[in-house]
């Protein structure tokens, strides 16, 4: 691999990940990838989906150890999380061999100008660059599949710069892709500290940029005007549930989709905006199921939510809360703080006046919210400036879609809560949430450019 040319590439690379690497390791690993780049751009379609192939297998064959290895490393990503995120890795790889074999190349249809006639017209897709790819400690496997899958499918080499909580994730993705088959220098993990990743940033030699995490995105972005930025950044998880909806089945999705990663995803359930004649039995059922989770060592495969990052992250969360209490806001379950740990908290009578309302709590709280119509709810939704996902419950099919089309996000989740997702779908958010979108297929896009091929010729008479 590009940061360490040793057989022991797990341990090389986890030394490396403890240590400061020097600015010549850096540089020998992003000459590596600009050197190797015409390499991997002429590999076939066969033999990157090959790669990708083998990939999903071993992932698929280790994933019990690396859950728990997911899970020791963290100390705050709980086993049951990260079982979900090693399938999911495996659902990345399986999906990208698919994308690699079918292509995304096609034919253009430009004979239907009479002066085109007898051109022939291909649009292709070539890899732009070297990617380098900054991924977050909430899905310390899962993001960095989503980075370098598509990298693999566009034939370009990347940079895996991890978040320094938890690098060992990209360090075990890294060496199943390169024992996978994929050249060794066309892929290099880099767990710089903050000024090294802002050269990196710069470099010219790494034209696209794809970030995943807070608002220094827009930092990134304004340090580099003219790459290609990709930012998939936060949001204020919202649902609407409308009074004609299955509220059981909404209260147990909603609950689940509040408290996966102990809150800490960027589409977790955080409002809820329920129609006033639902809205009593709806914050009953939820808060009923909120309840029933179990709380602590995130080893323990029962444990649905544990420990935040760190105690900052937990006494944000406490502030919120206390926030919305001093304002009116009732607690149904929940509130208390133990160091890292918030007990899942249900806060109900949220009013817009309060943070919870306005600003991602990334931790295990979720407010439910009485609205007098789905036009307040929409309303309410759209007032932060920016989402990835939002959903909304009804029974109506035609409110359903009138709302989604009301909606401003990256998506919408009709019967479903924001954070539902398959990883196949092209997924981004709008306004504050980023642009760019990942999703196998739209991420590919990301790193490729389009090329237009026109062939023409004159027919002739064959005799």
């Amino acid at each position: 691999m590009g940061l360490v040319q040793s057989p022991g590439l797990a341990e090389g690379f986890l030394d490396g990940a403890r240590q400061n690497l020097s600015d010549e390791d850096v540089e020998r690993a992003v000459a590596a990838l600009v050197e190797v780049a015409p390499t991997v751009r002429r590999l076939s379609s066969d033999d990157r989906a090959v790669v990708l192939e083998r990939v999903a297998s071993a992932l698929a064959r280790d994933a019990e150890q690396l859950a728990e290895t997911l899970t020791a490393e963290s100390g705050f990503l709980t086993h049951r999380d990260m079982v979900l995120e090693v399938q999911r890795a495996v659902e990345v790889f399986t999906h990208a061999a698919a994308v690699a074999r079918v292509g995304l190349d096609e034919a253009l249809n430009v004979d239907a100008v009479a002066r085109a006639r007898d051109a022939i017209g291909l649009v292709r897709h070539e890899p732009i660059g070297p990617v380098l790819g900054i991924t977050a400690f909430n899905g310390p496997l899962l993001i960095a599949a989503h980075k370098v899958a598509p990298a693999i499918v566009a034939g370009a080499p990347i940079v895996l710069k991890p978040s320094p909580r938890v690098p060992a994730a990209a360090v075990a993705l890294a060496e199943l892709v390169v024992a996978s088959g994929w050249p060794a220098a066309a892929l290099a993990v880099l767990p710089v500290d903050d000024d090294a990743t802002m050269r990196l940033i710069r470099d010219p030699r790494l034209p696209i940029v794809s970030f995943t995490g807070g608002a220094f995105g827009w930092a990134i972005k304004d340090a580099v005007p003219r790459k290609r930025v990709h930012l998939e950044l936060g949001g204020v998880g919202a649902v609407i549930v409308a009074a004609d909806a299955d509220l059981e089945t909404a209260a147990s999705e909603c609950a689940a989709g509040g408290f996966v990663r102990s809150g800490q995803a960027c589409i977790a359930v955080q409002r809820i905006y329920v129609e006033r004649p639902a809205y009593e039995r709806f914050a009953a059922l939820l808060a009923d199921h909120v309840r029933q989770m179990v709380t602590g060592d995130p080893g323990d495969p029962r444990t649905t939510v544990g420990p935040l990052v760190d105690e900052a992250a937990a006494i944000r969360v406490e502030a919120i809360i206390a926030d919305a209490l001093g304002k009116g806001a009732r607690v149904l379950c929940g509130g208390t703080r133990e160091g890292r740990i918030v007990a899942p908290t249900v806060l109900a009578d949220v009013t817009p006046a309060m943070d919870v309302a306005r600003r991602e709590a990334f931790g295990p709280v979720v407010a439910v919210v009485p609205v007098d119509s789905l036009a307040e709810a929409v309303e309410e939704t759209n007032a932060v400036p920016g989402a990835i996902h939002a959903g909304v419950y009804t029974s109506d099919i035609d409110i359903a879609l009138t709302v989604a089309d009301a909606i401003r996000a990256g998506g919408v989740i009709v019967n479903g809560p924001s954070s539902w997702r398959v990883d196949l779908m092209p997924y981004g958010g709008v306004g504050d949430s980023g642009f760019g979108r990942e999703g196998i297929r739209a991420m590919v896009a990301e790193y490729t450019e389009p090329k237009v091929l026109i062939i023409r010729h004159r027919p002739r008479e064959l005799s």
